[in-house]
């Protein structure tokens, strides 16, 4: 089903606020199914006229084809993903977002957009115009869209690699954490609320008020928690960016060492016999080098899957927190409709936007504690592969101690004794590496060890939405008409939290 729309776009941006958070969730063919008020207002839509419409009802032209095609297999693969889109509304003006969706339950999508501000988001206006110019060229070809698509989607990779991200995992994974942290200075230099103030209580309300009321300020108190969890996560990033440089760095001293000891090789067997003590030691710290770079060859693999690991943790944390700051604004949109007497209210419609949050961020902290789990066998490996470096460190050093008596015992040794020195320099300096190395090893091993608790807290906070949920759902059906009804998988959800926190427990 396609828009028959005929909107043209104007160069002017429709703005909203940098606290306001965007939802919607449609069926599995794209076609919107909910919405909140955000996206109503800044789209320039009423929801009633967008729901039943494809969600490229606000499709800008600008927008690569190939972005979409990466949202589309990532969502039928069962992942999340989140990246920049320009969207446009009715009056053809534009609005830039940073998009997350996910998979729900009720077979279909569930999206969270807030609006960009880091720097990073400068890259991307850019890689966009390259990647629709390369699609547009395909299509003028008659090549097809598939072609054209394939074509900038290899242009992407190219783009991300040149600015340092392994793949669009990484990428993603960066995205999301800098513009939550760019969103959250911006809140505090602007001394501006995430979410707005509980109005007074009025009469109108009624039970169903009340429970929202303390559902929405026992979710504030939970959200601290999670929040607290959260700000741990900028030292681990920086672990994280340091432990691949120490990695890299490590890996050049070992080729530059494996180099020496050839040239030290040739160089002994000059001496013919007088050098055959020389030749031996340096035969045997050719092969120390090669046991050397074996082992931090698979120093490199292990440290390349701490950083999967841990990037998937933080972007999963991130990617929760949003869910759980989309429940508290949803809760405060149901109290205000309700408190306003709004014809326009549904409860249950209310209640199933609530449900499709809640199932999202269960599944979404299922990720952290695998990824958790994951993190803490990769860093016993590094620490087992750090362990035989540090062994095959201090063979170096007994043999390069040995090599350096017998250079000096030969009179026509040359300049064996400098290069038996710069063995000696590499050693120390590899060995310094080795020690921040541990250092970051260490501080990692402590936060996978903190695993129980953040998947224990984050849990709590899915079954307390369950209970929440539970006795909204009993209200709802006590004082609507016999017509509405729970949606089915409000009732499912409380086992699944339940059995996440026993394994943490």
């Amino acid at each position: 089903m396609k828009s028959s729309r005929t909107i043209e776009p104007v160069n002017a941006s429709r703005d909203f606020l940098i606290n306001e958070l965007f939802f919607s969730t449609t069926t599995k063919k794209g076609i919107i199914v909910s919405g909140n008020d955000v996206f109503a207002r800044v789209s320039h839509y009423r929801i009633e006229d967008m729901v039943g419409k494809p969600h490229n009802l606000i499709r800008h032209p600008d927008m690569p084809r190939s972005v979409f095609k990466l949202f589309w297999d990532y969502l039928l693969a069962g992942k999340s993903i989140a990246a920049y889109v320009k969207n446009m509304a009715s009056d053809g003006c534009y609005y830039w977002v940073v998009a997350l969706a996910t998979p729900i339950e009720r077979e279909g999508f569930l999206s969270i957009r807030f609006k960009p501000s880091s720097q990073l988001f400068a890259l991307i206006s850019d890689i966009y115009t390259q990647l629709r110019t390369i699609e547009q060229e395909h299509e003028r070809n008659g090549d097809g869209l598939k072609v054209g698509m394939q074509a900038a989607e290899e242009k992407l990779d190219e783009l991300l690699q040149a600015k340092g991200f392994a793949n669009y995992d990484a990428f993603m994974q960066a995205l999301l954490y800098q513009e939550l942290s760019s969103r959250d200075e911006i809140l505090a230099r602007e001394h501006r609320l995430m979410f707005p103030p509980l109005s007074t209580p009025r009469s109108e309300e009624g039970r169903l008020g009340s429970a929202l009321r303390e559902m929405y300020q026992k979710s504030n108190r939970t959200y601290q928690q999670i929040n607290r969890v959260y700000a741990q996560l900028d030292e681990y990033v920086k672990h994280n960016q340091e432990l691949s440089t120490h990695s890299s760095e490590i890996l050049t001293l070992t080729r530059t060492f494996q180099l020496i000891c050839i040239n030290l090789t040739v160089a002994s067997s000059r001496l013919a016999n007088e050098g055959h003590t020389l030749t031996a030691i340096s035969t045997h710290l050719r092969e120390a080098s090669s046991w050397i770079a074996d082992i931090v060859s698979g120093l490199a693999k292990q440290t390349a899957q701490i950083s999967f690991c841990l990037g998937e943790t933080i972007f999963s944390l991130a990617w929760a927190r949003l869910q759980f700051e989309m429940v508290i604004v949803e809760t405060h949109e149901f109290l205000t409709l309700l408190a306003n007497q709004e014809q326009t209210v549904k409860p249950s419609e209310q209640l199933i936007k609530l449900a499709d949050l809640r199932f999202a961020f269960q599944q979404t902290i299922m990720r952290v504690e695998n990824a958790l789990q994951d993190l803490a066998v990769a860093v016993n490996g590094l620490n087992a592969e750090v362990g035989e470096l540090r062994k095959a460190l201090l063979s170096l050093q007994v043999t390069y101690v040995g090599g350096l008596v017998e250079a000096a015992r030969l009179s026509n040794a040359g300049n064996f004794s400098t290069i038996f020195h710069e063995v000696d320099t590499h050693i120390a300096d590899t060995k310094a590496k080795l020690g921040r190395f541990t250092h970051i090893i260490s501080s990692l091993d402590n936060f996978a060890r903190q695993a129980p608790e953040i998947v224990h807290i984050a849990s709590n906070a899915g079954i307390q939405m369950g209970l929440d949920q539970e006795q909204l759902s009993a209200l709802v059906n006590d004082h609507a008409s016999p017509a509405v009804t729970p949606p089915p998988h409000l009732g499912n959800q409380r086992h699944k939290s339940t059995s996440i926190l026993s394994k943490a427990a």
